[in-house]
């Protein structure tokens, strides 16, 4: 029962603090954002640089290794990189910061049982910047 709590109460303070970045984005607070980023990282178990300097597939397995659903920090994690992608200013570090949140969303995607249009149309919105990325 407790680890139960535990999880819906971090599901809970990640959609808080995802939902903080996203308004600190809408008001054009970049530094706001990027200081909840930083945040958020912490709240899935590391510091920022352990999940930048780490492939996606250690990151996969660095969740299975916590209690709980790994499953859905995957999808906090894809979420958390792709709206850090979407503020970043250097061409090379959001190509890389897209193509981490993508595989991580396709994992989720694919061993999920929920479906999600909001995954897919991330998915189709991260496949098209990679496009204009690479041009």
């Amino acid at each position: 029962m407790f680890e139960k709590d535990y999880l819906m109460r971090l599901i809970q303070t990640l959609l808080d603090s995802i939902n903080k970045i996203v308004n600190s984005i809408d008001k054009e607070d970049i530094e706001g954002a990027k200081i909840q980023l930083s945040d958020s990282y912490k709240l899935l178990g590391n510091e920022e640089e352990y999940f930048s300097e780490t492939n996606y597939i250690e990151l996969i397995e660095f969740f299975k290794l916590k209690d709980g659903n790994y499953l859905k920090r995957v999808e906090f994690l894809a979420e958390i990189i792709y709206l850090e992608a979407t503020i970043e200013d250097d061409k090379i570090l959001k190509y890389e910061k897209f193509e981490k949140s993508k595989k991580l969303f396709e994992y989720y995607s694919e061993f999920s049982k929920e479906y999600s249009f909001e995954i897919n149309n991330k998915l189709i919105f991260i496949k098209n910047e990679l496009v204009g990325l690479k041009k």
